[in-house]
């Protein structure tokens, strides 16, 4: 959805109410909506299960040239809070590199 390599620890949210990220963590999440974008600067990227490169995620990653790849079912169980990957948002690949 919006180019760009990013190593970080991710940090999964489900609901963004009372929600932070640490400078440099990546957002991981199921959707989002207008409700997220405060957590958007603080992220080092982005990586969502369900959008298209038309969808609320991927328009505002793109203004904002925060790397993003959305359409990845079950990455917010697949990754958990602490995980070290290395994500590409223009290939949309994200590579576990420590559990």
């Amino acid at each position: 959805a919006c180019p760009g390599r990013v190593t970080g620890r991710v940090r999964v949210v489900l609901d963004p109410r009372g929600a932070r990220l640490e400078p440099g963590e990546i957002l991981v999440a199921r959707q989002t909506d207008p409700g997220w974008v405060v957590l958007f600067p603080a992220a080092a990227g982005l990586l969502v299960e369900r959008g298209s490169l038309l969808s609320h995620s991927a328009i505002v990653s793109r203004e904002l040239r925060l790397p993003c790849s959305v359409s990845l079912p079950g990455i917010t169980t697949t990754l958990k809070t602490g995980d070290l990957v290395e994500m590409d948002g223009a290939l949309g690949t994200v590579r576990i590199l420590e559990s």
